[in-house]
């Protein structure tokens, strides 16, 4: 599967169209807005149409299935060594009712192999140069005493380009997203051109009379978005047709902040007054680490390069806490500061911080879940201390 670079960014760039239309329809939105957010729908799906064999009706019948929080897909990509050496990748979708811990302890079992302590590697569809939805790879390395042909004897090759994707690939040249331009310059043709002015316009109009200011800030990044592309001179050939609508679990990602004390740096949530590590859910065209840099700025105002950020471990919401979650699947990520040398802002969602060591956490009110994630956290820094 060859996709060429304009038809790539053109994929992405109503991806990412249609992800900012369903979290701008999921927020409540008043009559007006909500009207421009379907407005932004219909629009991703004539970009897709460009380049898509199926109708641009078809389309946004497809994406007007999309419901709740709109981020990246969680997907699994396991890399199989058989006893003769032989390896290989199966991949599929992690579905929104199956939890990561049981299709990992489920695959382990298949394969009669050890249950990987957690992922190898994290991964990506944009990285692997797929047009399909945004979509994140957790990557788990399994060994088996069974062979490789007896293997996929039993377990099928599964025909998708996630799986294409793969084939050829070994585990340490798996291409790292923070090494990927997530933000390409993206180049349209003149028909692309047109719907993202339509885009621009109808952006700009909603930032100036929005009462919602999450919508202002929605609608100022649109603008800048349909407004940064360069127009070319071409028309795009049909491919595909690739995933329009995967059902797969949503992605969100948490930071712990720590410094040289094994301290870890936690914010007091707005609504629910608990403690809890930064972070939030995932934004179509962001890597993983990108996703809880960001949310580590919004939150509380620290700048931090993701390449620089340490995977920790991937967790299910549901399979740590019996509270209900439209996020389920979360990577945490670690990162140093200095306090008294770290400035610390907060924004509407932060009411306070707190730098934490493991003897305190007792005393608080966790967020639903935390208490797993920093206790794991603090076991990942005792294991760095020593090594």
């Amino acid at each position: 599967m060859i996709v060429d670079a304009n038809h790539l960014h053109l994929s992405w760039l109503a991806d990412h169209f249609r992800a900012q239309a369903t979290l701008g329809l999921h927020y409540f939105p008043d009559d007006d807005d909500r009207s421009r957010f379907e407005q932004l729908r219909r629009n991703a799906a004539e970009l897709v149409s460009l380049a898509d064999p199926r109708e641009t009706s078809a389309i946004e019948l497809s994406f007007s299935r999309d419901k709740g929080i709109h981020t990246p897909k969680a997907a699994l990509a396991f890399h199989i060594t058989g006893d003769d050496g032989e390896c290989f990748w199966r991949t599929a979708y992690l579905a929104p009712n199956r939890q990561l811990p049981d299709a990992v302890a489920t695959t382990a079992s298949r394969l009669d192999a050890a249950p990987p302590t957690g992922p190898a590697a994290l991964t990506d569809s944009h990285t692997l140069g797929l047009p399909d939805p945004h979509t994140y790879l957790l990557v788990y390395a399994f060994t088996s005493p069974r062979s490789g042909g007896e293997i996929r004897d039993a377990w099928p090759e599964p025909d998708t380009a996630l799986q294409l994707s793969m084939r050829g690939r070994t585990l340490t040249d798996l291409p790292d997203p923070l090494c990927a331009d997530m933000n390409p310059p993206i180049v349209v043709s003149p028909a692309a051109a047109a719907i993202c002015r339509e885009i621009a316009a109808m952006a700009a109009k909603g930032m100036m009379t929005t009462s919602d200011p999450y919508n202002i800030e929605r609608f100022e990044h649109l603008r800048d978005l349909a407004s940064g592309v360069t127009v070319q001179q071409f028309e795009y050939e049909r491919f595909g047709p690739f995933a329009l609508n995967p059902s797969a679990a949503a992605t969100g990602a948490e930071v712990a902040i720590r410094d040289g004390l094994g301290r870890v740096l936690l914010i007091r949530r707005s609504d629910t007054g608990q403690w809890a590590m930064p972070g939030g859910a995932c934004e179509v065209g962001e890597s993983w680490a990108a996703a809880a840099a960001r949310e580590a700025r919004e939150e509380i105002g620290l700048e931090i390069d993701p390449a620089t950020l340490q995977l920790v471990q991937a967790f299910d919401n549901r399979f740590i806490t019996a509270e209900e979650t439209t996020i389920p699947v979360i990577a945490v990520f670690t990162a140093e500061a200095k306090p008294g040398r770290t400035a610390i802002t907060m924004n509407r969602e932060v009411t306070d911080t707190a730098w934490v060591g493991a003897d305190e956490l007792e005393k608080l009110d966790l967020f639903p879940g935390h208490r797993t994630k920093i206790a794991a956290v603090m076991d990942y820094f005792s294991l760095q201390l020593s090594q």
